[in-house]
């Protein structure tokens, strides 16, 4: 059981995954708003749980009722219905709530959402009492105060960063600068990375991200605005639509962030491709290596088991020819074919040698290919980005396997 306190409003009937619920956490289950509002004034519960399922269809204007009150500004309200659609799903997000899903997830799953929508409220409560330091430290990063400044700022420090995370984290110092709260996905070969201000993914936007992607540059619904550009997408929770200069200048700016963010994942896609390569080589240069040894050692082998037996026969033939009664012709004869089967091996064996310096050139050529392969794979894990690209074009050059 978990130890966190919640609230379970059901305002029809208690539905089996809201039992299920109800039995996995400290529970406490309500009829009304009025009694869940009276609860979070009297006591610390760490999020409200709005279970609709029986009422067959969604109630929003209950999840309204309970955010318009100030009690339940800092607590999320996770909802459950019977089922729902993409614009019911953009309704709950819009009025505000923590998360949504109906009854085709199971109990388990249910709890680990509202789990980590506890954990999201905890660490948004951190990062809000840390809020104060780290605007200060922001700014003073900044060399101008001005939007220009920030993005250039942050158009320079994106080249130093080597993953996804740096990159996402570097973007939200950036986006704080304008008093913006957002959600972040990055769509690579990497893997995709979605994350809030505080490096955790929240489900609900992370869901809301994925399905819109696609759906244009810029999609507005209530004070929200979601930006898409290819690998990019950014979900700004806070438009000022009140403020229609403010409102474009942040469009125009955070566009421009994005672009260089995007710039900087493909760079990041093509190192990683260049060090997959790199293994790749290394690996397709041992295998060479192994069979070249293999091959050598094999023919080294047979040449001298050839000379070997051709020796033993020729040996054989002259040490029995005395005995054999021949004329002194035939015995010549036998000599001679005896003596020109050593000397057309020898012959042989010699021109093997010329064989023999191949395989040890093409040993040579793999031992160099593996030792640039090292030294470039160890260069490219500590040469900056910053450095041109004619460079990485010579090191990959020099990798012969010939």
């Amino acid at each position: 059981m978990n130890s966190h306190k919640i609230i379970v409003l059901e305002t029809d009937k208690l539905s089996s995954l809201g039992q299920t619920i109800v039995e996995h956490f400290a529970a406490k289950e309500v009829t009304s708003v009025s009694e869940t509002l009276q609860l979070l004034t009297e006591d610390n519960y760490r999020a409200v749980v709005f279970d609709c399922v029986n009422e067959g269809s969604l109630n929003l204007g209950v999840c309204q009722e309970l955010l318009d009150s100030d009690v339940l500004t800092d607590t999320p309200l996770v909802v459950i219905t019977e089922k729902y659609t993409l614009d019911d799903k953009l309704a709950a997000f819009e009025i505000g709530c923590d998360d949504f899903f109906d009854t085709t997830i199971n109990g388990e799953e249910a709890c680990a959402r509202i789990t980590k929508s506890i954990f999201h409220q905890i660490a948004n409560h951190q990062l809000k009492s840390r809020l104060e330091l780290a605007n200060q430290t922001a700014h003073t990063a900044m060399s101008d105060n001005s939007d220009l400044g920030a993005n250039i700022q942050f158009l320079l420090a994106v080249h130093d960063c080597d993953n996804l995370d740096e990159l996402g984290q570097l973007l939200f110092r950036t986006l704080g600068r304008y008093g913006l709260h957002c959600s972040l996905q990055m769509r690579s070969l990497m893997g995709d990375k979605d994350m809030e201000a505080h490096g955790m993914a929240k489900d609900l936007e992370s869901q809301l991200l994925t399905q819109l992607a696609a759906n244009g540059r810029y999609i507005d619904f209530g004070n929200r605005t979601i930006v898409n550009f290819d690998r990019v997408s950014l979900l700004i929770k806070n438009m000022p639509i009140n403020d229609a200069d403010k409102y474009g200048a942040i469009k125009d700016n955070t566009f421009s962030l994005l672009q260089g963010l995007n710039a900087r994942i493909a760079v990041l896609e093509d190192k990683q491709r260049l060090i997959d390569e790199k293994t790749a080589l290394r690996k397709l240069s041992e295998d060479v290596g192994l069979v070249m040894v293999t091959i050598k050692d094999s023919y080294q082998k047979v040449m001298c088991d050839i000379v070997d037996e051709v020796e033993n026969v020729a040996e054989l033939i002259q040490g029995r020819v005395p005995t054999l009664a021949l004329t002194l012709e035939n015995e010549r004869f036998l000599e001679d074919i005896a003596l020109q089967a050593i000397v057309q091996t020898n012959r042989i064996f010699n021109d093997g040698l010329a064989v023999d310096e191949v395989f040890e050139k093409l040993e040579a050529a793999v031992e160099k290919s593996l030792t640039t392969v090292d030294e470039s794979s160890h260069d490219l894990k500590k040469d900056k980005p910053s450095e041109s690209p004619e460079k990485g074009v010579q090191d990959d050059a020099s990798v012969e396997l010939f």
